[in-house]
């Protein structure tokens, strides 16, 4: 079993049930414990502290862990000590003759493109369709993990051929590549809406984007510090894209992220409409917040989406910024940015009326995320078997979490 399974993984919720029960019981045990201890005063004394001070500990270890599981800050035990693995090497792809073997996209046997980092992942057994790989990035240097999952399709003989879009997931700050696939179900959330014909069967990938210790990197190229933008829309698009077989231009390569991960989708879009075609921004600020990028320099500017979007170029991309009216001022920073917008840049926004800022209310966004992506994002499919549902045939896209507003 996984560790971030139902074992004693940290987000399982066997390990949340006995921290629930330790925390019950210790009051108990002190009371019980109180007068029969035995031995010198000083060490009675030092008993009965050690007591309310285990009584304590177990209050703030729970209070610690309904935080995390509520804002996915770490994911797994290993997450949590920084315990990634080993790192792989990343090879370059070049063009070679037609042949038949592993690791290779085919299309009537014959080779379209070198998948040359594919070993470079492991599949987790309890986790299927998830592979992970910690990697160094070329042109950033920035060594995290990426997680990659598969959708079903992907292995099938219906889908052999198929190039598939791909989402890029981010996480909030802090939080882990792997916040994704555990406390936002973004998996079972996709297969639902392909199950539904509201979104297309897409490669999910989520990479570190908190590698500077302390410090909040806002997804961005610091000068002389790390080259988070880089890492992400660079050395792992390049990654994956080498990897699997993916939609290789931008009309197949899109963004979501939650929080501080949203503000990470819709600066990167804009700042790489080369590599991405949309981005859906859940509950992301429209300016840095971290405390590398400082305000009224040029850095700050450059990775902050209202700023771009007024005054950048207007990249041909499209971007959905969803919130809540009671998320402080998610509501006026998206309809900032709506207004911002110029053609052919699209915005549109998805505002419920309550919510708060929290997983519950990103869960519940996910359905309509995905199908939005869906009519964003070409599958460009390679062989003649139909690869996707017809999503014209669809209605309801932008239900009752809110409603659709054009920028």
């Amino acid at each position: 079993m996984s560790e971030s399974g139902e074992d004693m993984g940290l987000t399982s919720g066997l390990f949340l049930d006995a921290v629930i029960a330790a925390v019950i019981a210790l009051p108990f045990a002190t009371v019980l414990l109180w007068g029969r201890l035995r031995g010198p005063r000083v060490l009675r004394h030092t008993q009965r502290l050690g007591l309310i001070g285990l009584c304590q500990a177990g209050a703030v270890l729970l209070a610690a862990l309904l935080i995390n599981n509520s804002f996915q800050l770490y994911t797994s035990w290993s997450d949590l000590f920084g315990d990634n693995g080993p790192v792989g090497q990343i090879q370059a792809g070049k063009p070679v003759a037609p042949v038949v073997a592993a690791n290779r996209a085919f299309d009537g046997g014959h080779v379209l493109r070198l998948l040359p980092n594919a070993d470079l992942f492991r599949a987790d057994p309890g986790l299927p369709g998830e592979l992970h790989a910690v990697i160094t990035g070329r042109d950033s240097g920035v060594t995290g993990e990426v997680i990659v999952w598969l959708p079903p399709e992907y292995t099938q003989k219906s889908y052999a051929t198929t190039d598939f879009p791909v989402i890029q997931l981010f996480s909030g700050y802090p939080g882990s590549a792997g916040s994704w696939f555990r406390g936002l179900d973004a998996v079972a959330n996709l297969e639902a809406a392909v199950q539904r014909h509201s979104a297309r069967p897409a490669i999910l990938v989520s990479a570190a984007i908190n590698v500077d210790g302390s410090h909040n990197a806002d997804c961005s190229d610091i000068p002389g510090g790390p080259k988070v933008a880089t890492w992400l829309a660079k050395d792992v698009h390049d990654l994956v894209d080498s990897s699997f077989r993916t939609v290789t231009d931008r009309s197949g390569w899109g963004l979501m992220g939650y929080s501080e991960g949203g503000l990470c989708a819709s600066k990167l879009l804009l700042q790489y409409p080369d590599r991405f075609a949309a981005a859906v921004s859940m509950s992301g600020d429209d300016h840095p917040g971290g405390d590398l990028l400082k305000p009224g320099t040029a850095g700050y500017n450059a990775n902050s989406p209202l700023w771009l979007l007024q005054h950048g170029r207007a990249p041909k991309v499209s971007l959905l910024l969803t919130g809540t009216l009671q998320d402080g001022s998610t509501a006026a920073e998206a309809n900032a940015m709506g207004a911002a917008a110029k053609a052919p840049t699209v915005v549109q926004r998805l505002i419920a009326a309550r919510g708060g800022h929290n997983v519950g209310v990103w869960k519940a966004l996910e359905p309509q995320a995905f199908g939005w992506l869906s009519t964003h994002l070409d599958d460009r499919p390679t062989s003649a078997v139909p690869a996707v549902p017809n999503l014209a045939r669809v209605t309801g896209v932008g239900g009752a979490a809110g409603a659709w507003a054009s920028g």
